[in-house]
């Protein structure tokens, strides 16, 4: 019998199927986000595992951690997807950030945090989520996020403020117009992976002073935001795309704002799956 663990973010949905002692197999999809992703595509990347997992008929524990799933609604409506998939299985549905908690958690209260292509953040006591502050999304919040950088670049390039030689690249690279972006963002579906798109461009200008500038802003926002519902002197965990490639920048930003960032990943799932399989394989000595 194995154990599936799913790790669903909104741009990428990891799944890793472990046996006792070992990973049997490993594969991913596209990203879920309970809140966005119509429930077809959901089922979508399922079926997609299901054909592609040589174990799927032995899986009898499957831990969902998924971008949406805070609250109760969302989660039960996740774990009713999952119950036709693996019927007789044990279910455990919970927030994309949990899996960054047990993976980065190191038996005491830390603030965890996501960096990637949306962003959140709660507190961990070492066993549980005891604080979560609220996550208003790609529209109102997300600051520091791949969604939210890709916004600032898009408002000041349609806005005009975007320095002459930048915004020719990003037309000539990414083969926009005002009028392309306009309705890209307004006329059609995901606009967020749109805007988080843009991600690889500015971390390719980093040098700029501009982009250095706005990215740095973003960062502070995102720390300056989150840190007031937390006691200071907690340390921070951090895991995500964003966090990981722009380390530097975060870094930066949490000394400016007074936060302590200790441990950034890119893929918790990695460090997770690692310490799954060497405490089955200790246990079995």
């Amino acid at each position: 019998m194995s154990t599936l663990l799913i790790d669903a973010g909104a741009t990428k949905t990891a799944f890793a199927v472990l046996g006792h002692t070992e990973l049997l197999h490993r594969s991913s999809t596209a990203g879920i986000n309970v809140n966005y992703t119509p429930e077809a595509d959901i089922r979508s990347c399922f079926t997609q595992f299901a054909s592609q997992c040589p174990d799927f008929a032995q899986i009898d524990k499957v831990e969902y951690y998924g971008a949406g799933c805070a609250t109760t609604a969302n989660q039960q409506k996740m774990r009713l997807i999952l119950q036709d998939y693996f019927p007789n299985a044990h279910l455990i549905v919970d927030t994309d950030l949990m899996v960054v908690c047990l993976a980065l958690s190191t038996g005491r209260q830390s603030i965890i945090g996501i960096l990637g292509t949306g962003a959140a953040t709660c507190l961990f006591d070492g066993h549980e989520i005891t604080l979560r502050p609220p996550s208003l999304g790609y529209m109102l919040g997300d600051e520091g996020s791949g969604t939210n950088l890709g916004k600032r670049l898009l408002t000041h390039y349609l806005n005009g403020d975007l320095p002459k030689e930048l915004s020719q690249q990003l037309e000539a690279q990414q083969h926009l117009t005002f009028q392309s972006t306009i309705h890209r963002l307004y006329s059609e579906p995901k606009p967020n992976q749109f805007m988080a798109s843009f991600s690889p461009f500015i971390h390719e200008h980093l040098s700029h002073p501009f982009i250095d500038e706005m990215v740095t802003g973003a960062f502070r926002d995102f720390f300056a935001k989150q840190r007031k519902h937390f006691s200071s002197g907690i340390p921070w965990q951090l895991s995500g795309s964003i966090a990981y490639f722009y380390e530097e920048l975060v870094r930066k930003a949490a000394i400016a704002e007074q936060c302590i960032v200790e441990d950034i990943v890119q893929e918790p799932m990695e460090r997770l799956i690692a310490e799954r399989t060497q405490r089955h394989q200790d246990f079995n000595k």
